[in-house]
């Protein structure tokens, strides 16, 4: 990561009492104040909205600063985190609770997505999956932290069945049978996969369908490898899922423009960074730049489907938004969060902070970006609507897959939505390590 080194400076006079320098005795409490807000008030994109130093305490926790001086303007997009060298330990899954018919103080957990080499994918869990009970007893609200982690765990597992009406029940009952039980082994720091899966997923139709959780530069090789799969393969459409994608770099989003653009497009603008009136000197314009293509190539298509989720964020949208002067960019899944503005990474070695301003608006080639509240999708769907077709990533009938290859192959009619008979109260995703919105270095 690239981070950039700020001195506090200018604020030395708040630090004095009666004519005494007290400098080395405040300090320690609101030394990493002070430095926030000397970068902000230099590189923030709205720094001139800051409230002034008297009106400030620094005294505050970092966040609580942060949140003292962010522009109303700044939906949460500005950020501060400590910094870590290895993500937190955890089972390595995320899911959804509902509850047991006839009982309501007890559920059922339904997987909903499984990181690669966790304690969850070793004890065999797969999306889709339901656990019925852990360590010998129903799941309720008291218990239910011990899905999150801990140690050793037995689950009794289930699967989905949904009965059809009959002369003795008049309507579709739904069941989870038990489907035999696994241990759950100590949770452990585990790092997602930026690329979990891809694939081929409809050979005939020559449709490729790839997982992309973060835009990450360490990851730039394996897009242009499956760039050249693409290729070989002689895919026409592909499908990006982006459903659990926070953010990440702009270099790998204009990479993955690169890649998809049409042909025609390849030298034109992609996006433009517009900083504020003081930083306009750091104003730029990324290009659709074909010499990122080395070790890969252009696919040449002329539509692109997202599929989206609500954590769908920062430079997920920038994509979208910034192919959409191009080609046809079509959406499946739920709203996204509504984030155009690109932050810088500033540390100090002097706290365990980086500190992550919005430091500029983003716009497409067009220059817009109109989508603060969000890019509605053009097929709307919940993924856990119909929990037979909550199937692992990948699955020609997982929900939002299996729309996209509907609207592909013709087959608009299929799209229905299925009524559930189950009642989700809660939905747990696991914190991921990666970079959230959308940032420059």
């Amino acid at each position: 990561m690239k981070t950039k080194f700020i001195p506090v400076f200018g604020m030395l006079a708040m630090l004095a009492a009666c004519g005494t320098d007290r400098w080395s005795e405040y300090y320690p409490l609101t030394g990493c104040d002070l430095w926030m807000d000397s970068v902000m008030r230099e590189d923030y994109l709205w720094w001139e909205e800051m409230p002034g130093f008297d009106d400030l305490n620094y005294f505050l926790s970092p966040q609580e600063f942060l949140d003292k001086v962010r522009s109303d303007k700044d939906n949460g997009y500005s950020k501060v985190d400590t910094l870590r060298t290895t993500p937190e330990p955890t089972y390595g899954f995320d899911y959804a609770l509902s509850r047991v018919p006839d009982n309501d103080t007890a559920y059922y957990a339904q997987i909903t997505y499984v990181i690669p080499h966790s304690p969850a994918e070793e004890a065999g869990l797969e999306r889709g999956g339901w656990i019925m009970s852990v360590d010998g007893d129903y799941i309720t609200l008291k218990r239910e932290p011990l899905l999150k982690g801990g140690g050793d765990r037995h689950l009794e597992l289930g699967r989905y069945t949904l009965r059809p009406a009959s002369d003795e029940t008049q309507e579709d009952t739904m069941l989870i049978e038990p489907a035999g039980s696994t241990t759950l082994g100590a949770e452990k720091p585990v790092e997602d996969a930026v690329i979990p899966f891809y694939s081929l997923v409809r050979p005939s139709s020559k449709v490729a369908y790839i997982v992309y959780n973060s835009f990450d530069p360490a990851t730039d090789e394996e897009v242009r490898r499956f760039s050249l799969f693409c290729k070989d393969n002689g895919v026409k459409d592909l499908v990006l899922d982006l459903r659990y994608n926070e953010g990440g770099k702009t270099e790998s989003a204009q990479l993955w423009a690169t890649v998809i653009a049409p042909a025609s497009a390849l030298g034109q603008p992609f996006a433009s960074l517009l900083h504020s009136e003081k930083k306009q000197d750091l104003d730029k314009t990324l290009i659709l730049d074909e010499a990122l293509l080395e070790g890969g190539t252009n696919l040449n298509l002329s539509r692109l489907f997202v599929i989206t989720g609500e954590n769908t964020s920062g430079t997920a949208e920038m994509l979208v938004n910034c192919l959409k002067p191009y080609m046809e960019v079509v959406l499946i899944g739920q709203n996204t969060q509504g984030n155009h503005y690109g932050t810088n990474s500033y540390v100090n070695g002097k706290f365990p902070w980086i500190l992550r301003p919005v430091v500029c608006e983003i716009v497409n080639a067009e220059g817009t970006a109109d989508y603060t509240e969000g890019f509605a999708p053009d097929h709307a769907a919940d993924e856990l609507a119909d929990p037979s077709k909550v199937l692992p990533l990948g699955h020609p009938d997982e929900a939002l897959l299996n729309i996209a290859l509907n609207l592909i192959e013709g087959n608009e009619e299929e799209n229905e939505t299925t009524e559930t008979f189950l009642s989700i109260i809660k939905k747990v995703r696991n914190k991921r390590s990666f970079q959230r919105g959308l940032s420059l270095n």
